[in-house]
């Protein structure tokens, strides 16, 4: 932690100027111009079997039907937030000697390998979260390397940069998932008021201008929580591979 503390130190001014265009404006975009995707109906009083099912079925095709509408524009975002962290894995590994130019150069030319090991680890990462958040933990901390090998060890596909951060890794779980418990965890924490604010403004007639500064202080929490991950898998990264592993 104090190594990711020195490099935000370091690079500070570039580092908020290359993380704001892909990790706070994106989802701020989103959040305001995007639907909510539709939730459940509850379920009324003395329902049967048979309506609940078609009250499923009702909702998958909502479901289905808001996807098709606005669910690239989730991707996009997504996308987008990739670019950004892979840019700012390749300014934080240049120690210094890149601009924000080069680092976004370096960062579109290996972003088609960084967005995919990104989703394949978002996979088992996501399932964990769903089945048990300790599990969910475990593998985030043991695949947080994923990005600094793709950028550090160049020309390696995904799925060997998947085995390299897991050989790194090995005999230190317990701290990766700790480590990755920051990130994840304390950008969820930190952005439930704001999120929590936002459902009491929206319930009470959604005043705009209100909604605005919410989700702009959500946006920004889940910026900070963005490039701290990055910098913390650069520190853990630089700190494991020096073993010689």
């Amino acid at each position: 932690m104090r190594d990711a503390w020195s490099l935000f130190r370091r690079d500070r001014d570039l580092l908020i100027r290359l993380a704001a265009p892909f990790l706070f404006w994106p989802p701020l975009a989103v959040a305001l111009l995007v639907p909510d995707p539709p939730l459940p109906a509850e379920p009324a009083p003395g329902g049967g079997q048979g309506e609940a099912t078609a009250r499923a079925i009702a909702w998958f095709d909502s479901v289905g039907t808001w996807a098709g509408h606005y669910g690239g524009w989730y991707f996009a975002a997504y996308a987008i937030g990739m670019i950004g962290s892979a840019a700012l894995f390749a300014l934080v590994l240049s120690g210094g000697r890149f601009s924000v130019g080069q680092a976004l150069s370096l960062g579109l030319r290996v972003a088609p390998r960084f967005l995919l090991a990104m989703i394949l680890v978002a996979l088992p990462t996501g399932v964990g979260m769903l089945l048990y958040i300790l599990p969910g933990l475990y593998v985030a901390g043991r695949l947080m390397l994923v990005g600094p090998v793709l950028f550090a060890e160049r020309r390696m596909p995904a799925l060997a940069a998947i085995a390299r951060s897991v050989v790194l890794t090995r005999g230190t779980g317990l701290s990766m998932a700790a480590l990755a418990g920051c990130t994840y965890l304390g950008g969820m924490i930190a952005a439930q008021p704001f999120l929590l604010l936002g459902d009491r403004i929206e319930a009470s007639g959604g005043n705009p201008v209100a909604m605005a500064l919410v989700q702009g202080g959500a946006a920004a929490t889940g910026m900070a929580a963005g490039l701290a991950q990055v910098l913390i898998a650069v520190a853990a990264y630089r700190r494991l591979a020096s073993r010689g592993i």
